[in-house]
């Protein structure tokens, strides 16, 4: 059966998965970066991906631009692949202020999610943009101590006296919404 068949979005969103242990962790001591021990295997849209193990990704590519962190909040930041790139997605933190499309909102504080860009589209001309699936494989999670804020590709990933820090690898994203 094709995923296309599938009458319910969710359960052909399924079809995207991270199917390794990447063993997510910081690059070296001191370092701004994160690494993999092993390769990604990702499965998107039913096919197989081999993305090489990553050795020094900086968590500010591929994504808006990253604010800094506040003291004492916590913050997640989502690693994702498309089977090529990498990118970071920086979440908020609880009741942080946002502006969306013009619309006031509020942080809630929870694992972001990857773009959905899984249909594709077509320009005014008519001509098809790809659809980009990103599949999540990390999870960075930055506490940062009172009194202290945490700028991502500025401050070291293992700066106690900054924050603390939690590495986790994933299959989907969690259904838990602070892990």
């Amino acid at each position: 059966m094709k995923l296309s068949q599938i009458p319910s979005s969710a359960l052909r969103l399924m079809g995207t998965f991270n199917m390794s242990r990447p063993i997510l962790a910081i690059n070296a001591a001191s370092a701004l970066t994160v690494k993999t021990t092993n390769p990604v295997i990702a499965v998107i849209d039913g096919i197989i991906r081999n993305v090489a193990a990553l050795a020094a990704q900086v968590l500010t590519t591929l994504s808006t631009p990253f604010y800094v962190q506040p003291a004492s909040t916590t913050v997640y930041y989502t690693l994702a692949t498309d089977g090529t790139l990498v990118r970071v997605v920086q979440g908020s933190w609880l009741g942080q202020p946002l502006i969306i499309n013009g619309i006031n909102l509020v942080g809630d504080g929870t694992v972001p999610d990857v773009p959905d860009l899984s249909v594709a589209s077509n320009t005014v001309a008519g001509v098809q943009i790809l659809a980009t699936q990103w599949c999540a494989f990390g999870i960075v999670k930055v506490v940062t101590n009172a009194g202290q804020t945490w700028s991502p590709g500025v401050d070291a990933l293992d700066n106690a006296t900054k924050a603390t820090y939690t590495f986790l690898d994933v299959a989907f994203l969690p259904a838990q919404d602070r892990p």
